[in-house]
């Protein structure tokens, strides 16, 4: 099951990746009217926050609480800090020897994390009338 749930994370980080490719750096700051909607560029922030934080926790073995290093809002440090996610991940992963079920855990969280930011940015990019990148898969 971990490999399955690797492959699907691997799978929505690539998704991820397509759509911050894909966009207007104008994009990122858009928000539907309606209160505590969050922008595009939330939304990747809190994406590459979790994926830090989750990937340093399963290295660790337990959640050592959240952080994100994205700083700016402009559409090249997105991407920049989408790959260094996922090349992170990918090099965390590989690294572990011992997976025990508080790591299957965080895998696991990870995964509920990506796909509900996943489909809180579906409804915004409905909203504001966007196209999103076919890799997305409940779009």
């Amino acid at each position: 099951m971990r490999d399955t749930v690797i492959k699907h994370l691997e799978d929505r980080f690539q998704s991820w990746l397509d759509l911050a490719e894909a966009i207007e750096d104008a994009t990122l700051l858009e928000k539907l009217p309606a209160p505590k909607y969050k922008s595009l560029r939330e939304h990747f922030w809190c994406v590459i926050g979790g994926r830090e934080s989750y990937t340093k926790a399963v290295v660790a073995g337990q959640w050592d609480g959240f952080g994100c290093s994205l700083e700016t809002v402009d559409k090249p440090e997105v991407i920049e800090k989408m790959r260094e996610t996922q090349a992170s991940f990918s090099q965390a992963i590989q690294s572990v020897d011992d997976w025990t079920a508080e790591r299957d855990e965080l895998l696991a969280s990870l995964m509920e994390h990506e796909t509900m930011h996943e489909g809180q940015v579906i409804r915004l990019m409905y909203g504001l009338e966007k196209t999103l990148p076919s890799s997305w898969k409940w779009a």
